[in-house]
């Protein structure tokens, strides 16, 4: 019986369970809503209109780019797009993990309970894609074409990613850095035909200035405390320009991937999703930080909550060891030194190198 339940086990965790929670969100947005909220209220009408030939700007808030991705769902009715657009979402998830390296299948279903990244399906903010876009440019670094077009992609459908083409930089990956950019930019100028460039970029800004205050960020704990807005902002800033400073001095992916959640004017619950990657890099195989981001179920898709200041830095203070872990055992860069002795390095491979020491 002992040995039955240790092999049934694993696969009850890591197989079943998130199964059966993948299925319930499914039904449970189905049935009460909602399923892929901001895609089916945002995307997929603005996708529309771009082929019927109406302008959707400068209400419209996402970028060319993303309108461009939502397009082929726009064959399928909306309910049904709203269930293609999860699926394509879990899909993109498990693509990101195994371009990094992931072969160890307990992780895909610990990721998988992640509730950031379920909460995805909930929202549809294509966090998903972002992050196998992400995946793309690291594992393809070393070529210019195509990591540039991956994260050129990333920032053409959500600008926030921009500090990776930092780390590309300070790698000594310029050209793969001019292909992103262009890329990038070239997405943002697809929206001139259609109307002037400063109208879209002061929705934006309206948009900012009207959620940054309730979001997962820096910022957002800083107002919910009573810190007034300058003071938040410019802590905030300063933060992410230390960060931008590390990367850039340490060519650390793991450190763009911070920078660019902390500098990012509104930060949804599920772009935290983007913290499996750095890790998945550095701890391949199954560890405890892992399961660390569970401690955040319950929590809904934005920083308003019932008690908000702690909901907010739960989430702050569980990335932040996320990715210092994912820091810490980073290859190919130089690694943070923390007081006392840390968890052992690991190769890329996912095998121990050595414990960092003061």
């Amino acid at each position: 019986m002992g040995a039955a339940l240790r092999r049934l086990g694993p696969v009850a965790l890591f197989v079943a369970l998130p199964v059966a929670v993948v299925t319930t969100m499914f039904v449970v947005g189905l049935v009460t809503g909602p399923l892929a909220h901001d895609f089916k209220n945002e995307l997929y009408p603005q996708a529309e209109d771009l082929l019927a030939g109406r302008n959707p700007w400068p209400e419209a808030i996402w970028p060319p780019m993303a309108a461009v991705v939502a397009m082929p769902f726009t064959i399928l009715p909306p309910t049904a797009a709203n269930v293609a657009i999860g699926l394509v979402g879990l899909a993109c998830m498990a693509a990101a993990l195994w371009l990094v390296g992931v072969r160890d299948w307990r992780v895909y279903g610990v990721v998988g309970l992640w509730p950031s990244v379920l909460g995805d399906i909930r929202i549809a903010h294509l966090t998903p894609l972002l992050c196998l876009l992400v995946a793309v440019a690291w594992r393809y670094r070393d070529r210019p074409l195509p990591a540039g077009l991956g994260l050129g992609v990333a920032g053409g459908v959500k600008f926030f990613v921009w500090p990776l083409g930092v780390w590309l930089l300070a790698s000594g990956r310029a050209r793969a850095a001019g292909v992103a950019a262009v890329v990038a930019i070239g997405s943002v100028l697809l929206v001139a035909p259609f109307t002037p460039l400063d109208d879209y970029v002061r929705t934006l800004r309206e948009v900012g200035r009207e959620f940054d205050q309730d979001s997962y960020s820096t910022f957002g704990l800083l107002t919910q405390l009573g810190a007034g807005d300058t003071a938040a902002r410019v802590v905030t800033f300063a933060l992410g320009l230390a960060l931008l400073a590390l990367t850039w001095r340490r060519a650390s992916f793991v450190l763009a991937i911070a920078a660019a959640l902390v500098l990012s004017p509104i930060v949804w619950f599920d772009f935290y999703a983007l913290a499996a990657i750095p890790l998945a890099i550095a701890r391949p195989r199954l560890s405890l930080v892992w399961l660390l981001p569970l401690v955040t179920w319950g929590l809904p898709s934005s920083g308003i909550a019932a008690d908000p200041v702690w909901g907010v830095a739960r989430v702050l203070v569980v990335y932040a060891i996320v990715l210092l872990v994912a820091a810490q055992s980073e290859p190919g860069s130089a690694r943070l030194r923390l007081p006392g002795n840390v968890l052992p390095a690991r190769r890329p491979g996912g095998e121990p190198e050595r414990a960092v020491h003061p």
